[in-house]
């Protein structure tokens, strides 16, 4: 896979452990390159025999996974969206994988994966809100704009939740491609785990 444009376009960035101070735009940048090899696989599909178009596939999905478990957070978060929706016939999704790539994602920075995981992250902004301590949080940890509190509160969350619910970068990277999980558990586990995760998010950044 080739990902010159990648480096052409900011290789500090991409491949820095945090790539928070990335905007959005620009974090969508980073995603479309990846995207984008993708899509020139999927057109010629017709052209290739079905072997060697799903052995391309996967070979492909595999230097992405090798990338994110390299720390590039972008790859990251490709991951979190390959799972949360699925290939047509040749991948199923698994929101297992997806919220696990999506927490570490966020957990270093990508924004993307936050908008991907909304409905994950709600629970959590409810919570910090009720607390009545946004503004503490803004002033505490200089926060300039106001947008930015979301992807502040989502991403000390994220690391957090990585200790609690040992989510291991590698061990995720390890996993087959296709497999069935659990996303009940999961949910179930994520849910104790904030019993003891959203005190401690309040006592960091408040």
């Amino acid at each position: 896979m080739n990902y010159e444009k990648l480096k052409d376009f900011s290789a500090e960035k991409f491949n820095a452990p945090d790539i928070s101070d990335v905007n959005y735009d620009n974090q969508m940048i980073y995603f479309n390159i990846i995207r984008d090899e993708f899509t020139t696989l999927n057109q010629q599909e017709s052209e290739l025999p079905r072997e060697m178009f799903v052995k391309s596939y996967a070979r492909k999905i595999m230097d992405v996974i090798e990338m994110a478990a390299g720390g590039i957070v972008p790859a990251q978060d490709f991951l979190c969206y390959l799972y949360k929706r699925g290939i047509d016939d040749l991948l199923e999704a698994n929101l297992v994988r997806a919220h696990e790539w999506g927490i570490l994602a966020v957990s270093n920075g990508s924004k993307l994966s936050i908008e991907r995981l909304r409905l994950f992250f709600d629970p959590v902004y409810d919570y910090v809100l009720e607390s009545g301590k946004v503004e503490s949080i803004i002033v505490k940890n200089q926060i300039a704009n106001d947008a930015d509190v979301t992807d502040f509160i989502a991403q000390s969350y994220c690391i957090l939740l990585i200790e609690e619910m040992k989510i291991d970068l590698l061990n995720v990277a390890k996993k087959k491609i296709a497999e069935d999980e659990n996303f009940i558990k999961f949910s179930h586990d994520a849910t104790e785990a904030n019993k003891k995760v959203l005190p401690k998010l309040l006592e960091l950044i408040a």
